[in-house]
């Protein structure tokens, strides 16, 4: 699974916190980063670090709150309450949402159903000659391999257009980028990587015992085949090497028939306590990228356990939902809205979010 990970996005953005929107002359699509992978990149990153993961989920959960008080039916099988997690979801991993407009046969008589498209499956058709924006979307359910996965055409959402299948692109703006929306913890892109990486250091040492690696040279002449210096390295490692005392074992040989072995141990050159310093740094960016402003919030304790109060706890839920929940609510229901009117033209459509309390 790390291996797979690891193929999908670093090997040409790595050290970034940018991606690439390219229009090249072979591909129809605007690719979504170098490797046009970048959205499934975005999805991977909730899997590199526990508390990216936690914040992710944590707005999720505060944006959906107890559901919309009002629901709505919006195609056959689903209603708004059915479908607003995954939308949400989407949102904040991604930066973008996209959902199928499906019209009635009159026009007059509104939207016959609205269904959600995940990001992963979208790619924005690259704008012909005499075009300015993007007014097609291309459908694939496998990008890796868009030349062997049938494509799907849609055009952008058009009252007009009587014809076409169509698609609403939601996203916010963002400097810098023309075509796709980018999530608002882009910055912290390196800082999730590096929680990751710190964590599988730790597995490895632990996996190693936890020991330094040992360069073991023997002075007195080389073995006489190649098979003896096998079994040597074989009998050391089996005494330095186990399940219960893994380690490293360089082995070498010269022609100082006086000399006796020369054990060294070989102990990293970071300081004590860096790794810790480091991982205290990712922890504060990452929730800084998220407007997490204690970590609590998240269920994340500090050292000395939970120790906000609860009028800090309140306070701090307070701006946590003010800064980073609301916005994105408002935002989310101002786009909708309309959608919705159009299915329902004989109603008055207000979308409400019920909040839950603190306690």
């Amino acid at each position: 699974m790390i291996k797979r990970i690891d193929n999908l996005s670093f090997k040409q953005i790595d050290t970034q916190t940018r991606f690439e929107e390219q229009i090249t002359r072979n591909n129809l699509w605007i690719t979504w980063g170098v490797d046009n992978m970048f959205v499934e990149f975005l999805y991977s990153l909730i899997d590199f670090s526990p508390i990216h993961n936690a914040c992710i989920r944590s707005k999720v959960d505060n944006c959906v709150g107890n559901g919309f008080t009002q629901d709505y039916k919006i195609n056959s099988k689903e209603s708004l309450n059915d479908i607003i997690k995954q939308a949400f979801f989407d949102y904040i991993v991604t930066g973008n949402l996209f959902f199928e407009i499906i019209w009635k046969n009159q026009r007059s008589e509104g939207i016959a159903g609205i269904h959600f498209i995940p990001s992963k499956f979208i790619r924005l058709h690259k704008p012909e000659d005499d075009e300015i924006g993007v007014t097609k979307y291309l459908y694939c359910r496998d990008w890796k391999s868009p030349k062997k996965t049938p494509i799907i055409e849609f055009h952008e959402f058009n009252p007009n257009d009587f014809e076409n299948r169509q698609i609403i692109h939601i996203k916010d703006f963002q400097p810098g980028y023309d075509y796709y929306g980018a999530p608002s913890y882009l910055s912290a892109i390196n800082d999730i990587r590096l929680n990751r990486e710190i964590t599988i250091f730790n597995l490895a040492n632990l996996i190693n015992g936890a020991s330094p690696s040992l360069w073991i040279h023997f002075p007195s002449g080389y073995p006489d085949s190649e098979t003896e210096q096998d079994d040597i390295l074989r009998r050391i490692e089996d005494r330095y090497q186990g399940t219960n005392n893994t380690g490293k074992v360089v082995v070498s040989f010269s022609d100082d028939a006086s000399g006796k072995p020369d054990i060294t141990q070989i102990s990293s050159n970071l300081q004590q306590g860096f790794y810790s310093e480091v991982f205290e740094l990712v922890q504060h960016q990452v929730l800084a990228a998220h407007k997490v402003v204690d970590p609590s919030l998240i269920g994340l304790p500090s050292r000395t356990g939970f120790s906000s109060s609860a009028e800090q706890l309140e306070t701090a839920y307070k701006l946590f939902m003010k800064t980073s929940i609301i916005p994105v609510q408002e935002f989310i229901i101002r786009e909708l809205e309309p959608l919705v009117q159009l299915m329902y033209p004989n109603e008055v459509i207000n979308l409400q979010i019920e909040n839950p309390t603190l306690y």
